[in-house]
């Protein structure tokens, strides 16, 4: 017993023993890993004096002041300090000469010209303990923390590591060029607009991020210290979504949402879109101090087009029969019982009349009975009342009373007339009673011819196809197994002589960029548009993403494949099952329908395969097109083929040449390597020292300052080559001379008849003239707007024909559309390289250049083009810079890609890039227009406008300015077109009544022109003298049909086509205008003929008929708009396609900015008013008294502005003599 317990004695004392040990062990332990980490800590923070020490891009340093101003002054001559930085400060006072300052400096290097600048941070303290900024001195400091690096402030540099950081802040304040943001980490934070990058334009109170560039500094725990740079300013919250707006101001409005409340929305803030009450919109908005969510954007939804019922088959339009009479449709009880027969009184007779023209007439009985036990009075009769009535009363008198007794009746007798009107319209006439009630009826009249040429086609309505006519999914997919059956074609290709020699060897060969086979199957297979946007929305595509620099290459090689795609698609329209050749010369005719001078039209240059699929011959037989005429091309094949072709039949399929594509893709290509991607989206302005330190002084001279701080009415004038320019345009050129802000593009936003191609000529005078290094590309989507550059400058007499050169293609040579009086200034191109080719130029009888290399187009100081004639010069060899600058007119209807070919031709640190147009007008031609929300249909110019730096900021920029920054956009005003009247027009409702009218008044010539329109359109006549004398707009309303001929989509209008052709001939008649006074504007190709049939069978000469795109940059005395639409049906398609006028407001706003003069819109109100342009078009045409034509109903009166719901109630009042339950009916 004794052994046991003393085993367990010995046991315990063993195990205490052991615990004692082992709690010795862990002391000793965690006192070496203290120790330990003490000595990581010093080691740690030595390295960080160390680091600190070696020079840095951050830097603390002291300075003497050498030059003080009255805003700045500068230390040590180089360090430029703002005396704001100072603001509120002690050392303000003691800011002198030779004064020493402590400061903090950032140095920086630019990523693109690599040009070094230090900026002054902050201004720590005046040396010699003057004045100490936070009450300690830098030694202070330093003693505190025994592992920062001691220094003599006087005279030693302290260098800092810098990191990033993001700090939350709200906007306080915003002047000009600086905004102010106050932040938690202390005082608030100046912020250079221009060098910080920026998605939006800020106002106060609005929350934001700012990320930030900070000095790393040791004195704070977690090394934050002063904020050096703010690299980026974005919103802290955007919240995206849709509402309706429910208020509507003048500076305003208020959204409603169902998740996010309230929206406030500033117009000042808004560019393309006019809000109006009750439209559903999308918006983005960030949050703000004082409204809560302040929009940015907003997009009206469905395109303006509201659901509405065909206005063919309107309730207007339908009617009951009932007790002899006809009662008008309505859909409530008051409406009705105006139109209904009542105590005991029916009306009855035939209010249904055709008429043949409008100088048809017709004779109408209406019978009054008494079917009741009493007797009626009958008061009065009110006839219609209009201007010129088409129902006219001829007995008995409106005024005549007579009784009633019960079974007697009475007989009205009326005269309706066509009233010089074509169309649908009514007419109401309402009996006034005793005993306080009324009875009406409704006349409805059509006059004019409704069917072409004698037949009647048929009438396109929702969902049908009749009669087998034409079937735009079928057709879509038969041209889609074409394409595929030519991709799949077997057999050996046989090629005819090309038009001019390949060149064997190039110096910048561009590769073929062929379309992807997986993207080819993707369109050729999908069964619907649908689904291939659907699929191209999702990876590899992305289609809908938003564009950026990283996707920019991918997004925009995409659509250049599926436009040529598309091109592919179309081109099959061309196709001929079976045709045979007809010699002509060397070549082989070709008969082919359908030959316009534009894509998806046959150019020369394209191919032609000829196949005989019903024979053993396997052989593709592939021509060149070498001629295109009226209608037939001319071919040569392989000799070979020529020589046995004897009348034999083929099938045939056209073929595109490809370097259009393959340039845009090049170009793309090309602008990664000379200017970054980043070039296409700036977010901060680097502003440079002026290229020419120019000025305009108070008379308008162009002053060439001899100094940076000279003032502007010393120094050199430079002479106006055109001294007429006004002062926007002036201001244009200079900004474009000043060149502060390059290498961005500088806009000059020109919209119509404000002499953009006088400013552009002008520029390039001046360019010339001033800058002795200056070689210039011109270049313009359209071969006629290139044209009409070397035009000016020709005529201009500045510059030499060895000056400039306009290079045209071989397409144009062959097709003989070079103006013969400019011969002299065009070439060709030859991109073979010098020592590869034999010759010298050619030069023609009219003067034009062949074969023109290199070499040549060097010599010239300008040269001007087309975007994708340009392209060839990418194949040559030039030195870097070579071109100094770009000037692309009409930049907003080409496409982004296209624009880029001559961009890129430039260096991004020499370059100077001008882009003008009018991103209000119409834009590229795209034909892969699937989807809207897509960046293909938008232009360089519109992206860019789009863009922060480019969009209206009104509270930094005012003045003339129109809200923009001058040094990036500038604004032609004033409007040399039109008569005030007609400008007025357009320019409320897409320029934002920023233009001028060049021309006050109105000629005594043009007022007898709109007083011969006035008479035309059955208008009252103005007293001498009055304003109305004066008003060029007129608004013809025509309720016709719109059909559709079996064998085409197109529209037409018999009934508006009439309405043209009375209006002109009247002109014509009267000796008032000719045929090159006038045009005619109509969207549908078939219209374009109905009107010119008209004119044939007239046998009148016809003015200028065409679309809006042929009338783009054209100018009219008297402009007719045929809108040719009255029903509802397939007006989305027409929007999706680009035709038509419903929804479409660039296509309008060239409609109707061509007017000198007059301008005469004729179309179907009740379909019109849908949308909301044309809404405001109609609205001031009621507003000015120039509405004529059809009847409007009631529903259009009230949605129209006050003024106008003020007049139509005028016109009800007047019938509402003492019974207020017929004021529904329709005047």
């Amino acid at each position: 017993m004794f052994r046991l317990t003393a085993w367990f004695v010995r046991k315990a004392f063993e195990k205490s023993s052991d615990q004692q040990l082992s709690l010795a062990e862990r002391i000793k332990q965690c006192e070496e890993k203290l120790q330990q980490e003490d000595e990581e800590s010093k080691e740690i923070k030595a390295e960080i004096v160390k680091q600190a020490m070696e020079p840095t891009d951050c830097f603390q340093t002291t300075g003497t002041i050498t030059e003080v101003k009255a805003d700045y002054f500068i230390i040590d001559g180089i360090y430029f300090v703002p005396r704001a930085m100072l603001k509120n400060t002690e050392a303000a006072k003691h800011v002198e000469e030779n004064t020493k300052l402590q400061f903090l400096a950032n140095r920086k290097t630019d990523p693109v010209s690599g040009e070094v600048s230090t900026k002054v941070v902050k201004v720590l303290s005046v040396v010699d303990n003057v004045w100490n900024h936070g009450g300690t001195g830098t030694a202070a400091a330093a003693e505190e923390e025994d592992w920062t690096q001691p220094a003599d402030t006087a005279s030693t540099v302290t260098y800092f590591k810098k990191n990033r950081r993001r700090e939350p802040g709200t906007v306080i304040g915003k002047d000009r060029d600086i905004l102010t943001v106050e932040t938690d980490a202390g005082d608030p934070i100046s912020v250079n607009i221009d060098k910080t990058s920026m998605t939006f334009v800020p106002a106060l109170g609005d929350y934001v991020t700012l990320a930030c560039v900070v000095q790393m500094d040791g004195k704070f725990v977690d090394f934050k210290g002063e904020v050096l740079e703010v690299e980026s300013i974005e919103p802290s919250r955007i919240v995206n979504g849709t509402g309706v707006i429910i208020a509507l101001e003048e500076d305003g409005g208020e959204i409603r949402t169902t998740t996010n409340g309230t929206v406030i929305f500033m117009m000042e803030t808004l560019t393309d879109y006019r809000p109006g009450k009750g439209d559903r919109v999308e918006f983005r908005a960030v949050e703000n101090k004082h409204v809560r969510l302040r929009c940015i954007n907003l997009k009206l939804l469905a395109a303006g087009v509201t659901k509405t019922l065909d206005m063919a088959t309107a309730p207007s339009h339908q009617t009951n029969e009932t007790g002899g009479g006809l009662v008008r449709n309505g859909s409530d009880e008051r409406a009705g019982s105006l139109w209904a027969d009542k105590h005991g009184i029916s009306i009855s007779g035939d209010f249904d009349v055709t008429l043949k023209d409008g100088q048809d007439r017709e004779l109408r009985k209406v019978v009054i009975k008494n079917e009741s036990r009493k007797q009626h009075k009958i008061l009065k009769m009110l006839p219609p009342r209009s201007e010129a009535p088409q129902v006219c009363l001829k007995s008995p008198f409106a005024h005549t009373q007579s009784y009633l007794f019960p079974g007697e009746s009475v007989e009205y007798e009326f005269e309706i007339t066509g009233a010089g009107l074509f169309g649908r319209n009514e007419e109401s006439c309402i009996w006034c009673f005793g005993g306080s009630f009324r009875i009406g009826r409704i006349f409805r009249i059509t006059v004019g011819q409704e069917t072409l040429n004698g037949k009647l086609p048929r009438i396109n309505t929702i969902g049908s196809n009749v009669g087998g006519g034409y079937n735009g999914k079928s057709s879509y997919c038969k041209k889609q197994l074409a394409l595929l059956n030519m991709r799949r074609a077997p057999g050996p290709v046989l090629n005819g002589p090309r038009i001019g020699m390949r060149a064997n060897f190039i110096a910048n060969p561009m590769p073929s960029y062929n379309v992807p086979s997986e993207l080819y199957d993707l369109i050729l297979t999908s069964p619907s548009r649908a689904e291939v946007c659907n699929a191209l929305e999702r990876p590899p595509y992305c289609l809908s993403e938003e564009l950026s620099p990283k996707n920019y290459a991918r997004i925009k090689k995409t659509l250049i494949h599926l436009e040529e795609i598309r091109l592919q698609i179309e081109f099959r329209k061309h196709d001929l099952d079976r045709a045979h050749f007809t010699p002509e010369e060397s070549f082989l005719a070709l008969e082919v329908a359908n030959i316009a001078e534009a894509r998806p039209s046959i150019l020369v240059g394209d191919c032609v395969r000829a196949t005989a699929p019903w024979t053993n011959d396997s052989t593709i037989y592939q021509g060149v097109i070498h001629r295109v005429l009226h209608s037939r091309v001319l071919i040569k094949f392989d000799q070979t083929f020529h020589s046995r072709y004897n009348g034999e039949s083929y099938a045939i399929q056209f073929t595109f040449g490809r370097s259009s594509f393959r340039k845009q893709h090049h170009a793309i290509k090309r602008m990664q390597l000379t200017h970054g991607l980043d070039y296409l989206f700036p977010e901060r302005i680097n502003v440079q020292e002026p290229v020419l330190n120019v000025r305009l002084n108070a008379r308008g001279e162009l002053v060439l300052e001899e100094s940076m701080e000279g003032d502007c009415t010393k120094g050199r004038v430079l002479p106006w080559c055109n001294a007429a320019l006004n002062r926007y345009q002036k201001q244009a050129i200079v900004n474009v001379l000043r060149g502060e802000a390059r290498p961005m593009p500088h806009i000059i936003f020109g919209p119509p008849g404000t002499g953009k191609t006088v400013t552009i000529v002008e520029l390039i005078h001046q360019l010339i003239a001033n800058v002795p290094s200056a070689r210039l590309i011109v270049v313009t989507p359209s071969n006629s707007a290139a044209y009409l550059i070397t035009e000016r400058l020709a005529r201009g007499g500045v510059l030499e024909p060895g000056d400039f050169i306009r290079l045209v293609a071989m397409s144009q040579v062959e097709r003989e559309a070079v103006p013969e009086h400019l011969a002299q200034y065009c070439a060709t191109v030859d991109v073979a390289e010098e020592r590869s080719t034999f010759g010298d130029v050619l030069v023609t009888e009219s003067g034009l250049r062949m074969k023109f290399q290199a070499k040549h187009i060097g010599r010239h100081r300008v040269t001007i083009s087309t975007c994708l004639g340009i392209g060839s010069l990418m194949m040559m060899h030039f030195d870097p810079n070579h071109f100094t600058h770009v000037i692309v007119d009409e930049a907003g209807q080409g496409l982004e890609p296209e624009v880029l070919i001559p961009i890129c031709q430039v260096s991004r640190t020499v370059g100077s890039v001008t882009l003008v147009g009018d991103p209000k007008q119409l834009g590229p031609m795209v034909h892969f227009n699937e989807e809207q929300t897509w960046t293909s249909h938008l232009s360089l110019l519109e992206r860019l406008l789009s863009l922060r730096l480019y969009s209206i900021d009104r509270q930094r920029f005012t003045g003339d300015t129109a809200g923009y920054d001058p040094r990036l956009v500038t604004l032609l005003r004033i409007n040399y077109r039109s008569i005030p009247n007609v400008l007025s027009l357009y320019n409320d409702m897409f320029y934002d009544s920023a233009l001028e009218p060049y021309v006050k008044d109105v000629s005594d010539e043009d007022v007898q022109l709109l007083a011969a329109i006035r008479d035309i359109v059955k208008l009252p006549k103005p007293s001498d003298g009055s304003e109305d004398t004066r008003k060029g707009f007129f608004f013809c309303g025509i309720d016709g049909t719109n059909k559709q001929s079996p064998d085409s989509p197109s529209w037409f209008n018999s009934s508006e086509a009439c309405m043209v052709h009375k209006i002109v001939e009247r002109l014509y008649r009267g000796g008032r205008c000719g045929p090159a006074d006038i045009g005619i504007i109509t969207p549908y190709v078939m219209q374009v003929r109905s009107i010119r049939r008209t004119f044939d069978a007239a046998m009148l000469e016809p003015p200028k008929i065409g679309s809006v795109e042929e009338f783009q940059g054209q100018e009219r005395k008297v402009i007719i708009v045929s809108t040719v639409r009255s029903s509802s049906a397939y007006v989305a398609h027409d929007s999706n396609t680009k035709i038509g006028f419903i929804s479409a407001p660039k296509r309008i706003n060239v409609a109707l900015s061509r007017a000198k003069v007059a301008l005469i819109v004729i179309g179907n109100p009740k379909l019109l008013a849908t949308d909301k342009t044309w809404m405001r078009v109609l609205q001031r045409a009621l507003d000015d008294g120039t509405y004529c034509g059809c009847t409007l109903g009631s529903a259009i009166l009230r949605n129209v502005s006050s003024a106008t719901r003020r007049e139509g109630n005028n016109l009800q009042r007047q019938y509402d003599d003492d019974d207020d339950e017929d004021d529904e009916y329709q005047y």
